[in-house]
């Protein structure tokens, strides 16, 4: 069942890829064979989903997406890069905040 705002979270995710890939692309990692295949075929229709949708948002509205996206995916950065148990405490109170 569709639940509020899944398109704005879907459009999130995408700009995940697109910030996360041009990283792998950045960091000398060398990918081969099918993975570079796949690889590159998501980050080329990841950037033009973007595209699209920022096309019909508009100049401000895209600009003002890609900040919020970008910050959210900043923050999933951030839960990889901390420590096993700074992340189990962090997971664990996640799940039992109660808004």
């Amino acid at each position: 069942m569709p639940q509020k705002n899944d398109f704005s979270k879907f459009c999130c995710f995408v700009r995940g890829v697109i910030e996360s890939g041009v990283v792998i692309q950045h960091s000398g990692k060398v990918l081969r064979n099918e993975a570079k295949m796949h690889f590159n075929r998501l980050m080329h229709h990841a950037q033009e989903f973007e595209s699209y949708l920022h096309k019909g948002l508009g100049p401000e509205m895209a600009e003002a997406e890609d900040d919020i996206n970008s910050a959210i995916v900043g923050m999933v950065w951030q839960l990889y890069d901390l420590s096993p148990e700074e992340r189990d405490k962090f997971v664990e109170h996640i799940n039992t905040f109660e808004p």
